[in-house]
């Protein structure tokens, strides 16, 4: 019997509910006390097309999916036959066999299938079809354990807005797939779960993180327009920043998006955006003009795969090139990445204070098998939010005629007023300027200006956000990695530690300006560097290459299929690399 330790998949189509089932148990997973990462793998459609929800539960936070399916709930044969290759050995099926049969290319011996018709006891027993989703809920609930006070007391409140009637379908939907079980199997499933204390810990996911350590750090303006994956930072902050005193704009195009962010900022407010891939690219230009114009602006990038539309709700790390190169000329700019929902936060308040302190914009560099997943986490401390506004001049102070919004300092940053400030008038051109904000093409003041704008990304590198070292500083073995590689990363590194082999990892949580000192410190005497990343062309490990001088012992792993790694896929990567690696450590 495995005990608090599962990996549930949901599966059938697009728009079928099962996402909403697997949030109500996640909810119910961490309700029980487990520590939960979730992963959601859809199509690219409203209706239609194969989608999962895999949901992990256990005693220790692993911030990424496991190796295995443990348990899957099947609503037809497409999801049992595109997945039955990932179930554990001694795992289990629930197979929805109402309208399709299993057949025997879809099985395994050693994966146990309960067939359960979820759509004729929905539709014979109860008579509404809607809640076959509920019944599974019931099916899977006993077979694993889980705290039925607890599953009842979450679908209601799921429910209850509906009313009484819609309720009480659900409650006997649950008791429906319970008494299935009951009345038709008495074979164990092989796992169960035990109720430990909940604690004061959140469930949240990385898009309402981000959106949370915003309105936290005291962004009261955003425009976006809608994209996967990062929409839901746009809905999150539509709902809660007007409370707040907070505006949002659904603008018409990222174009827009881009430079109504830059006009509030000009105006004094704390702004942001957030999109992908495809609107990070029509940004371009405006993000080169909040540079010259330096005004602190925040750019969210939720990452997916490309190029082009690409696959728009699937994962990737390849767009690290483009948010720390593009654009058409140079400027100073900062690229943070986070690597888990709570650093999400606290990062973006982070990303906030960089961009006014700095006067610069910063990237919050995330993924989608981040922002789109959800994790258990400790409750956020807002008491530790500061925030620093930097040279900004709101009540007086500078003289009108005397004041030049870009005078040449030491570290690059002049003070900043902002529109109705006494004596702060003053112009703020596209093209390149004086001190005093006069066009002109002036060679020595083009290359004075220039060095002004770039020494702020020296003046900047005690404020940055440091790497986060784990395991032991001295191991032969090393791994890099940013963003949602964190959680897998540091899982091959507790296996590793399970069989005597030391491990170092070093996590990039700003990406540029490139911490070259921090790496450099790191790979020194590491016998081998495994460069973990999500695109096919080694992009993070180009960048230390490039930055660092050559690396001899820097070994690229990558996934590039629009899935995040598993950790197996690293320890493979490492075993081939490192015969001499104990037998059985890539099994679990």
């Amino acid at each position: 019997m495995i005990v608090n330790n599962i990996q549930v998949l949901f599966g059938g189509q697009a728009g079928d509910g099962s996402l909403t089932t697997g949030d109500l148990i996640a909810l119910v997973f961490k309700r029980m006390g487990l520590e939960v990462y979730t992963f959601k793998d859809f199509p690219s459609r409203i209706r239609g097309g194969h989608t999962n929800y895999v949901i992990r539960a256990g005693e220790q936070p692993h911030y990424g999916l496991g190796d295995m399916v443990d348990a899957m709930v099947a609503f037809d044969l497409e999801c049992v036959e595109k997945h039955i290759a990932e179930m554990r050995p001694g795992g289990f099926v629930i197979f929805d066999n109402s309208q399709e049969k299993l057949t025997d290319a879809a099985r395994r011996p050693d994966v146990y299938v309960y067939d359960v018709p979820l759509a004729d006891i929905a539709k014979k027993q109860l008579g509404l079809e809607l809640v076959r989703n509920t019944i599974s809920l019931g099916v899977l609930g006993e077979l694993i354990g889980m705290d039925k006070e607890i599953v009842r007391g979450l679908v209601t409140k799921q429910y209850e807005r509906k009313g009484e009637k819609v309720v009480a379908q659900n409650i006997g939907a649950i008791e429906a797939g319970e008494r299935y079980v009951r009345e038709h199997f008495d074979r164990p499933s092989g796992y169960a779960l035990r109720a430990r204390p909940d604690g004061d810990r959140l469930l949240m996911m990385g898009n309402d993180a981000i959106g949370y350590g915003a309105l936290a750090a005291g962004c009261r303006f955003m425009a976006g327009y809608p994209i996967t994956p990062a929409t839901d930072i746009l809905e999150w902050m539509a709902k809660h920043a007007p409370r707040y005193g907070g505006t949002v704009v659904q603008a018409e195009d990222e174009l827009a998006a881009i430079n109504m962010t830059i006009g509030a900022a000009y105006a004094g407010v704390r702004a942001m955006t957030a999109t992908s891939g495809p609107g990070q690219a029509l940004m371009t230009e405006g993000i080169g003009l909040a540079g010259v114009l330096e005004t602190p602006i925040v750019v969210v990038e939720c990452a997916r795969a490309g190029p082009s539309t690409g696959m728009p709700t699937k994962t990737e790390q390849s767009n690290l090139n483009h948010v720390i190169f593009a654009g058409h000329g140079e400027i100073p700019r900062v690229v943070i990445a986070p690597g888990t929902v709570e650093e999400s936060f606290y990062l973006t308040v982070a990303a906030f204070n960089l961009a006014e302190k700095y006067q610069v914009p910063v990237f919050l560099l995330t993924e989608q098998a981040l922002c789109q997943s959800k994790e258990t986490l400790p409750r956020l401390e807002l008491g530790a939010v500061t925030v620093d506004r930097g040279k900004l001049v709101r009540n007086g102070g500078v003289t009108f005629g005397e004041y030049k919004r870009f005078a040449f300092t030491e570290d690059g940053v002049s003070l900043r007023t902002v529109p109705g400030v006494e004596g702060g008038m003053h112009l703020a051109p596209g093209s390149e300027h004086n001190d005093a904000g006069v066009i002109t093409e002036d060679a020595a003041n083009r290359a004075r200006m220039m060095d002004k704008r770039m020494r702020k990304l020296d003046a900047m590198r005690a404020d940055l956000p440091r790497p986060s070292l784990f395991g032991e500083p001295e191991a032969g073995m090393a791994f890099i990695a940013f963003g949602a590689n964190r959680g897998p990363v540091s899982e091959v590194q507790d296996r590793l530690r399970s069989v005597g082999v030391a491990s170092k990892f070093l996590q990039l949580r700003t990406l540029w300006p490139f911490p070259e000192g921090d790496v450099r410190a790191f790979v020194a005497g590491a016998e081998h560097v495994f460069v973990v990343e999500n695109n096919i062309s080694g992009q993070l490990e180009r960048l230390i290459r490039a930055v660092t001088g050559p690396v001899p012992s820097l070994h690229g792993v990558r996934k590039y299929n629009g899935r995040p790694f598993r950790p197996a896929e690293i320890l493979d990567a490492v075993t081939r690399r490192m015969a001499t690696l104990p037998a059985g450590v890539a099994a679990r």
